[in-house]
């Protein structure tokens, strides 16, 4: 099954994309990642109740969280556009290797700063089960990372992508 994923998913990648169908694609994941994925820690978080933190403590936490996590997916988004001539959207990938800006640190910058901003969510909805729908979460996108997205890099770049892993982190950004 994750073959034919990763299959599909190199087979997407040869195609080109027109700039309004990337523009769709980018809105499209941008809406499950930054409205979709925290309401579903939200709900979580009416699931199970429980408060980790006080009032003021989640507050202050959370916007911390939220000022790592939003500047890092913001770059790394720019970046793919920019740089990598695709989107963030698996379905619209890269045309190009991004081994530059903030994928010269790690491997997973837009992941990182989500998984950030994610955990801000849980941390401002301060429930158990906020902590818990956001925790189940971030690993079912580090597994996707793992097993399909990484997969579908080797493929589509060869040795140059597994030189990359040897030298690049995956998420604890590396600064030289």
């Amino acid at each position: 099954m994750i073959e034919k994923v990763v299959r599909f998913l190199v087979e997407r990648a040869g195609k080109e994309y027109s700039p309004k169908f990337r523009a769709l694609a980018t809105a499209l994941g941008a809406t499950l990642f930054l409205i979709v994925w925290p309401l579903v820690v939200g709900w979580g978080g009416l699931a199970w109740q429980g408060e980790i933190f006080s009032v003021p403590a989640s507050k202050v936490l959370s916007t911390a969280l939220f000022i790592l996590g939003i500047p890092c997916v913001a770059w790394a988004v720019a970046w793919q556009l920019w740089k990598g001539k695709g989107t963030p959207v698996p379905l619209v990938p890269t045309r190009n290797f991004l081994q530059s800006g903030p994928y010269k640190y790690c491997r997973n910058p837009m992941m990182l700063g989500f998984f950030f901003y994610l955990s801000g969510w849980a941390v401002r909805f301060n429930q158990l089960g906020a902590y818990a729908a956001a925790a189940l979460l971030v690993l079912l996108l580090a597994a996707e990372i793992k097993f399909i997205e990484e997969r579908e890099l080797e493929l589509r770049f060869g040795d140059a992508y597994r030189e990359y892993k040897k030298i690049v982190p995956p998420f604890i950004p590396k600064f030289k």
